[in-house]
């Protein structure tokens, strides 16, 4: 009996707990409530319309049912947005775009029934993508990545990019290519070390304002060499024969990543064209590695430039009209039995065990006739007349098929012939179904020209089924037209006229009556339908991206030599008596008297090489070389020394 008084009270207490407990959270809430209402309104007061965004909201979430702070949270959060339109109109008349998109976010989030906030922040972004555009030139960060390093030599092969030579830099009679090469180097601040195999040659040219690479290439056309960067700001000059090309030759790998072209024509044309053939492609992510020398690496890359463009766009407006009318005419009186076409009944004997002795005894009673005709007049008329349209607007790229049909597709059976076992004959019929496209059907084929016009390859059918064949099988109406038409952009061009008439007239009627002159049509029923169909199409291109050219892809360049061709060399016997010039390391005149005649023989020098047989005077060459010269390393005087005179009599004299 006391445990009953204590459980009591036990539980009067945890009633007296939850609703104190449940007293504090409500009191606390009210005063969080209060807090943040009262930061609220001091925020508004200072025109801190978004802080005062965010402690409305605290202090709707902790009391949702407090309607001022509800209303004074739709109060504030219109101020904010008018607050942020207004900084975002600021920003877009000084061209801060990107901030003025920020700004514009903020004011539509707060107001999102503001249609004119989201017409302002469509316009903003579009004038940051026009802007972002232009300030890259057109392209985005990916495609000036990949542009600016195309064009890049490899790494330790850069000549300096900042030299132009002089405006008087001219070379005349009495330079030579030593010393010719020797000055470039010096006004471009850089090296200039020559093969061992180089030899002097006199040389008049003019570089002036040329710039580096300009006026090496000139000199090493000019001299039959080639330079090599073998260090920074280092060049090596080497003569150009095979075997210096292969003792110098350079591999670099190098991979064009292509956006466009195809990866299989693009290495057909770097083997036909560059002659590549170390080339590999990366279907992964439409690239190709090449390893070939610094010469052809650049001339592919020229060549990728120029063919990896964006093929051209031309959107097409198609408007097709098909319009099919049904004239339906009967008229006339038919005489025929109830649900028939025409008289069909039977007459009989409403007898059973009827024979031929009770034929005697018949009477009007005992016949039973059936489908008696009657006499039905017809007169119909109808008019039915549908309109289909269809306004497509198609977008393709040049050369690409594009395709629009208009209407259904209707199963077709089509059945074979399969052996029932391996090897044996075929028997066993397999019956599938191939769908056929009735109804209009255009195929395009569009072609850009640099006129802005465009050549539409064309091709339009309308099928229909016309009827009924073999096996119940449906027979098809076919009307096409294949042609190639040349539209300006914006032009429009009309194709019609293809029409279809079908004319059915069927007479029906009693035989005899209905044949008879004048009075034959008042027994006969006169049914006639006429059905027309008619195409009318449009066709308006308009070119939407045309190919994007510079004057770099249309400007010609040149393809370096193998590094097995030879350069050029003279037609017939060589010139240059090389066999007669001094040992290497020898000046000129060295070992000689003062004031001897030139190729007198000193004591003690080497004896002279013998020398050749007289010859005819050899054809002029396209590059003559002089007929003396000193061996690599030796500096040539201004003045070319003055050549030995030729021997008469066939026989070599000696000078004293």
């Amino acid at each position: 009996m006391s445990s009953m008084p204590t459980r009591l009270a036990d539980g009067v207490r945890g009633v007296l707990l939850f609703c104190s407990t449940a007293a504090l959270a409500a009191t606390l809430t009210a005063c969080a409530s209060t807090s943040s209402v009262h930061v609220a309104q001091e925020a508004e007061n200072a025109q801190e319309y978004d802080r005062a965004v965010v402690e409305y909201t605290k202090a709707v979430r902790a009391n949702p049912n407090d309607k001022f702070a509800r209303a004074a949270l739709d109060r504030v959060k219109l101020r904010a947005a008018q607050d942020h339109t207004a900084r975002g109109r600021r920003l877009i008349a000084l061209d801060r775009y990107e901030e003025a998109v920020v700004e514009l976010q903020l004011a539509s989030e707060l107001n999102p029934t503001d249609s004119q906030v989201d017409a302002e922040l469509k316009d903003a972004r579009q004038k940051l993508r026009a802007q972002v555009s232009v300030t890259r030139g057109g392209q985005t960060q990916l495609q000036t990545l990949v542009a600016k390093m195309r064009d890049l030599p490899p790494a330790g092969q850069e000549l300096p990019a900042d030299v132009k030579l002089p405006g008087s830099l001219q070379f005349g009679n009495g330079a030579t290519s030593r010393a010719v090469f020797l000055t470039v180097g010096r006004f471009a601040n850089m090296s200039v070390i020559f093969d061992s195999a180089f030899r002097d040659t006199p040389l008049s040219i003019d570089l002036r304002n040329m710039t580096l690479s300009d006026a090496l290439a000139a000199l090493t056309a000019s001299t039959h060499t080639f330079y090599r960067v073998t260090a920074t700001r280092t060049v090596t000059i080497v003569p150009d024969t095979p075997a210096k090309r292969r003792e110098y030759e350079e591999a670099v790998v190098q991979t064009f990543y292509l956006s466009n072209a195809d990866i299989k024509e693009t290495i057909d044309l770097l083997r036909i064209v560059a002659d590549i053939r170390q080339i590999s492609p990366i279907t992964a992510t439409n690239a190709i590695s090449i390893k070939d020398t610094p010469e052809r690496l650049a001339a592919a890359a020229k060549l990728i430039a120029a063919i990896d463009k964006a093929r051209p766009e031309c959107v097409i407006d198609v408007e097709l009209l098909e319009v099919d009318r049904s004239k339906l005419k009967e008229y006339g009186i038919q005489i025929a039995s109830p649900g028939q076409p025409g008289i069909s009944g039977s007459a009989d004997v409403n007898r059973q065990n009827f024979t031929l002795a009770n034929l005697l005894n018949l009477s009007a009673a005992d016949v039973v006739l059936t489908g008696v005709p009657g006499i039905y007049y017809r007169l119909l008329k109808s008019d039915t007349a549908t309109r289909t349209l269809a306004n497509p607007h198609i977008r393709t790229e040049e050369g690409l098929s594009a395709s629009a049909h208009f209407g259904d597709q209707v199963p077709v059976p089509v059945t074979v012939f399969a052996p029932i076992a391996a090897g044996g004959v075929n028997t066993q019929p397999i019956t599938s179904y191939a769908y056929k496209d009735i109804g209009v059907n255009i195929d395009i084929v569009p072609r850009i020209h640099h006129d802005d016009e465009v050549t539409l390859g064309l091709k339009v059918s309308v099928l229909n089924i016309s009827g009924t064949g073999f096996g119940n099988l449906p027979t098809f109406g076919n009307r096409e037209i294949t042609t190639t038409i040349r539209l300006k952009d914006g032009e429009t061009n009309m194709l019609a006229g293809l029409i279809r008439d079908d004319e059915r007239t069927v007479l029906e009627g009693v035989p005899g009556l209905s044949d008879m002159p004048m009075v034959g049509k008042l027994f006969a029923n006169n049914h006639k339908e006429v059905q027309q169909t008619d195409i009318i199409l449009t066709l308006t291109p308009h070119i939407v991206r045309v190919l994007d050219l510079t004057e770099a892809d249309l400007k010609p360049f040149r393809l370096g030599r193998d590094a097995g061709t030879p350069a050029l060399e003279p037609a017939g016997p060589s010139t240059t008596p090389r066999e007669e010039l001094p040992p290497t390391g020898a000046q000129p005149g060295a070992g000689a008297q003062p004031g001897a005649p030139p190729g007198a023989q000193q004591p003690g020098a080497q004896p002279p090489y013998p020398a050749a047989a007289p010859a005819a005077t050899p054809p002029q060459t396209p590059f003559p070389q002089p007929l003396q010269g000193p061996m690599p390393g030796t500096p040539l005087p201004i003045t070319l020394p003055t050549p030995p005179k030729k021997p008469g009599g066939g026989g070599s004299e000696s000078r004293t």
